[in-house]
């Protein structure tokens, strides 16, 4: 192991390896967590869009029920300003009564449905991601334990190699008939 002290100090050789390689491992766990970032980006808005147009369908089917609705409304009302006679205004307003609740009820469950499908495909589809999202991370978790440990193990070899080279160093220098 060579060093040199003083202005120009010197990485040994080793030292500088190890650095290099850390260097590369650390630009690669960047390279990779930035593409998974990226990746992941891409999904949520596809994901967002997904629940974002499943809204936008049930607000569709939202106003296509209250169109139904006032267009029932004003057929009544024409049917009772064509009525002759007050019976057949009670007879109409009976009848209109008697269909808006069938309808009414009939849209309030569709509705419902509608509603809780639309919840539970926004949940299934944020939980998806999420799942996905955590595997990733536990990916990138164990890649940069594994790193680490790498590194440890490179810094813990360059160690014993610096204490060997200083022992024989010290132990030259306190016995000069000893050849290195």
């Amino acid at each position: 192991m060579t060093t040199k002290f003083g202005p120009e100090l010197e990485l040994p050789p080793e030292m500088r390896a190890i650095a290099e390689k850390n260097v590369a491992q650390a630009r690669q766990a960047f390279e990779t967590l930035f593409q998974n970032a990226r990746e992941t980006v891409g999904e949520s808005e596809g994901h967002i869009e997904e629940v974002r147009s499943n809204i936008k369908d049930f607000r569709q089917k939202a106003i296509g029920l209250m169109e139904a609705n006032v267009e029932a409304s004003f057929d009544f009302l024409h049917k009772l300003v064509a009525a002759k006679s007050p019976q057949e205004m009670m007879s109409l307003q009976a009848e209109f009564l008697t269909n808006q609740l069938k309808t009414v009820s009939e849209q309030a469950k569709a509705f419902g449905d509608d509603a809780k499908a639309l919840g539970e495909n926004a949940v299934r589809t944020m939980d998806e991601h999420a799942r996905t999202l955590a595997e990733r991370l536990k990916a990138l978790a164990a890649s940069a334990a594994q790193s680490a440990q790498a590194v440890a193990q490179d810094l813990k070899t360059v160690g014993e190699t610096a204490v060997r080279e200083a022992q024989a160093a010290a132990a030259k220098a306190t016995d000069p008939n000893q050849q290195g």
